[in-house]
């Protein structure tokens, strides 16, 4: 039961029943020979125990605030138990979940080099753009799957992953690790001991 308002207005109920609005310190009027109620009233507050002159005044006035149901907290489907949430998924939900799932079934297929379903696209993108980058690195060009012209493309600069610049990065890249193993050689002698004196 939740919070149960009386509200303002004529009752129909005769002048003698004022007792339990009086009880209840509701305050009515006597218009044309009925009780009238002058503003809402809060009578019942969730959780409040109904006592008996609450619930003799509800019965005369037809209001009925009580209902009965099962609160459901928990789903037992096929040996397994769910939260109720469950419930309340629809389809959109479900297709996010499983996409979502799909998506870290590829990721860890990739990551650990398995080949699988979920993963064979992006390990053929990836062989793709493996052939295509060693197209624009040397003078070769394949034919097959417009080759030709994605090369010319990524050399003039016309693809989106910056095109000529990312060979020209890549080389800088690679010059860093050599320059810091040279460092860090040099840190070590001079200590002025090396790592079996």
């Amino acid at each position: 039961m939740g919070d149960v308002v009386v509200p303002a207005g004529n009752t129909g109920l005769e002048p003698t029943k004022t007792s339990f609005f009086q009880a209840l310190n509701i305050g009515t009027k006597i218009t044309k020979g009925t009780v009238e109620i002058m503003k809402d009233e809060h009578l019942i507050h969730t959780g409040d125990k109904v006592g008996s002159s609450e619930a003799a005044l509800l019965q005369m006035l037809g209001i009925k605030p009580f209902f009965y149901g099962l609160l459901v907290t928990k789903v037992y489907d096929q040996g397994s138990v769910y939260g109720v949430d469950v419930l309340e998924m629809t389809d959109d939900v479900m297709r996010t979940k499983i996409q979502v799932g799909i998506n870290n079934v590829a990721g860890l297929s990739l990551a650990l080099g398995y080949t699988t379903k979920a993963s064979f696209p992006h390990v053929m993108m990836n062989a793709f753009k493996n052939l295509l980058a060693v197209t624009v690195s040397s003078d070769y060009s394949f034919e097959k799957a417009n080759g030709v012209e994605l090369r010319q493309n990524i050399l003039d600069g016309k693809c989106s992953g910056g095109g000529a610049a990312a060979p020209a990065a890549a080389a800088p890249a690679a010059a860093a690790p050599a320059k810091k193993v040279e460092e860090e050689e040099e840190e070590d002698d001079d200590m002025g001991f090396g790592l079996f004196d």
